[in-house]
């Protein structure tokens, strides 16, 4: 069975209104805008699936929308047969969720005070909660877990987001554009863990970036968004063709925000 299984996944939103038009029609919402049409995909166990599209195609949405952050308007996302409107917080268990902004941080507690306090959320005993802590700090080279988190860059904040997003071993992991603000050692170890300990462990990974190389360095298949529906799906060898896979995803999407 596969992990997920979208069916006609949409989701609606409306725009902000200004607060004078608001005083005048307090009952009347902003404009609509179309973030997933109709999104229809299947994600086995163990696979890697990475999205891309240019900025405001619904990755991030799709994205919430599995880790039970945002409600869908219509059809349906299932993870392991449970839908995700139904049955968050049993599957909240089994999803590991690193956003592309990090938040939800205490910027006046520490590293690792922040990851005890999420564990904590997770139910792990406290000796048990220590031993992952110490081993994802060691694993994602976070050398200052003892210094409060608004000293922090903001690559070694994603760094901490994707330590807490594994701490509970979550078997699906949903990453939001997890290298954006890393250089290119952290980026190397980073894709490491994804392709060699995750890999071997049978973690399901949907992926979300910008970068063509590392969609074509990680993905088992690459599904291209555009104004919210799926215009594309595959291997990296398929929806290559003659060319590169940066000429591919081109031709079902804007360039604007996509890197080669």
């Amino acid at each position: 069975m596969p992990t997920i299984v979208l069916e006609q996944l949409t989701k609606v939103f409306h725009a902000a209104r200004s607060f004078g038009a608001w005083l005048r029609r307090p009952w009347q919402r902003g404009e609509p805008v179309l973030a997933l049409d109709e999104v229809s995909l299947t994600v086995e166990a163990g696979e890697l699936l990475c999205l891309m599209g240019s900025n405001g195609a619904g990755k991030t949405t799709l994205m919430k929308i599995l880790a039970g952050v945002v409600l869908p308007t219509s059809g349906r996302a299932l993870i392991d047969g449970y839908d995700v409107t139904r049955a968050s917080r049993l599957l909240r268990a089994h999803i590991g969720f690193a956003a592309a902004d990090p938040a939800g941080f205490y910027d006046r507690l520490t590293g690792r005070q922040n990851l005890a306090f999420f564990a904590s959320l997770h139910g792990l005993p406290g000796a048990q909660a220590r031993g992952r802590i110490d081993e994802l700090l060691s694993l994602l080279e976070l050398d200052m877990p003892d210094q409060f988190y608004q000293e922090y860059s903001s690559g070694t904040k994603q760094r901490l987001a994707l330590a807490r997003a594994l701490l509970h071993q979550p078997s699906l992991l949903l990453l939001d554009e997890p290298t954006r603000s890393l250089d290119p050692l952290q980026t190397e170890r980073v894709h490491a863990l994804l392709r060699g300990r995750l890999r071997r462990q049978g973690v399901t990974i949907v992926l979300a970036t910008h970068q063509v190389w590392e969609a074509e360095a990680l993905a088992d298949r690459v599904a291209v968004l555009h104004h919210g529906a799926i215009q594309a799906c595959g291997t990296p060898h398929e929806l290559k063709g003659r060319g590169t896979l940066a000429d591919a995803v081109k031709q079902w999407c804007s360039v604007e925000g996509m890197s080669a």
